[in-house]
């Protein structure tokens, strides 16, 4: 794989790193504070702000009105906005990839002609519906029942921990439509809301505060059969490719809130003074910053291998697993050594080291766990499956 940037993705970290220390970076602490979670207007009114360089639609086709961006660049952007505000920078993730890059391979040309606009305009909210209460890494486990009813499905259970899901005017739901068939009987649907109304309840938590995560309530909700996503049964197979894709966004999140916090204590270790000298000639302090710098660049390296892999239509389940499982946990290992090296300023809300701390914790668990992901790693190199 290519490890340097080209010169065009040069200037789109450029150009994105000055988008964020201008409209984005200066709101976060406040807004993080003050919006558990972001309403959807703000929501939107943000990533009207960040759409023109690439952020809504970003891998897309540019015939079918996106960015075409490979998926390197990509990682660029979500990186860069997660340094900047972690909680946006999923919003915007789960916008991209809950419905438009699996609309794209898998759409009828009528559904395609249906959503993809709105998507791509913000006049719809999307957000990815698999996660259920006593449902979470073995997806295949699916209780949520889908039941043809003339022209229509009827869905009928509960998703839990969904990301944009109170705000969300289209949800990528993947329900049992013959649970005789196990993962064969699994299909996906686009649930738009406005024809086929859900109930939402918002969700507190301890980091990502200002992304919405909610509760999703399906009963009898009647959505057309026309809006079946791909084939009946092929939902299993769908949601797996769809992890591939949001496992390494995981990464790229994890990298750029990590790096947010290096960038932070460099600052601080300059600046600090002890002892009549800088904090920052301390060995202890170099050591911590050694071990932080060495850490995300490996992580911004295996995600970036998997974007490579993505960008070549290749399958990558043990490369965006590694990255995913190294990333996040590292993201947690860095964001506590920063905190140490601010020392109570770091647990100061009046400094971000706190919430980089917070929503890096957050990402472990988010499509699959850290204990997931190895076992992935693992089959994936031993061609042995740990999962019964």
């Amino acid at each position: 794989m290519i490890l340097e940037l080209n010169e065009e993705q040069k200037m789109l970290q450029k150009t994105a790193r000055e988008l964020m220390e201008k409209e984005i970076i200066p709101i976060a602490d406040d807004y993080d504070r003050k919006y558990r979670p972001l309403p959807r207007d703000i929501a939107v009114d943000l990533m009207k702000k960040l759409a023109p360089l690439g952020y809504i639609g970003s891998v897309l086709a540019q015939e079918y009105g996106g960015h075409g961006l490979d998926f390197i660049s990509y990682g660029i952007l979500i990186e860069e906005l997660s340094r900047a505000y972690a909680s946006l920078g999923l919003v915007v993730v789960v916008q991209n990839e809950s419905l438009l890059t699996t609309l794209f391979k898998e759409g009828t040309p009528e559904q395609k002609q249906k959503f993809i606009p709105k998507v791509l305009a913000l006049e719809k909210v999307c957000c990815l519906a698999s996660t259920e209460p006593d449902v979470g890494s073995g997806a295949r486990d699916i209780k949520t029942t889908a039941v043809l009813s003339g022209s229509y499905y009827v869905l009928n259970g509960t998703k839990i921990w969904i990301s944009n899901g109170h705000i969300a005017d289209i949800a990528v739901v993947f329900a049992s439509t013959d649970r005789s068939k196990g993962t064969l009987g699994i299909t996906c649907f686009i649930v738009d809301r406005a024809e086929s109304p859900f109930a939402t309840r918002d969700l507190l938590h301890l980091g990502l505060r200002s992304c919405p995560t909610s509760e999703l309530v399906f009963e009898d909700c009647r959505v057309p059969k026309d809006n079946i996503l791909g084939s009946l049964g092929e939902g299993y197979r769908l949601a797996l490719q769809d992890f591939l894709q949001i496992r390494t966004c995981m990464a790229m999140m994890s990298t750029g809130i990590a790096q947010a916090a290096l960038d932070a204590s460099i600052k601080y270790a300059r600046e600090r003074r002890q002892f009549g000298r800088p904090i920052g000639t301390f060995q202890l302090i170099q050591e911590m910053i050694a071990d932080m710098v060495i850490a995300i660049e490996s992580a911004r390296f295996l995600y970036r291998q998997a974007c490579y892999l993505l960008s070549k239509g290749e399958s990558c389940f043990r490369e965006a697993s590694m990255a995913k499982a190294f990333a996040t946990e590292m993201a947690i290992g860095a964001t506590s050594k920063a905190i140490e090296i601010h020392g109570a300023y770091g647990v100061s809300e009046e400094y971000p080291l706190e919430r980089y701390f917070r929503d890096a914790r957050m990402l472990t668990f988010a499509d699959g766990t850290t204990e997931i992901q190895k076992l992935i790693v693992s089959r994936e190199t031993l061609g042995m499956p740990a999962f019964v």
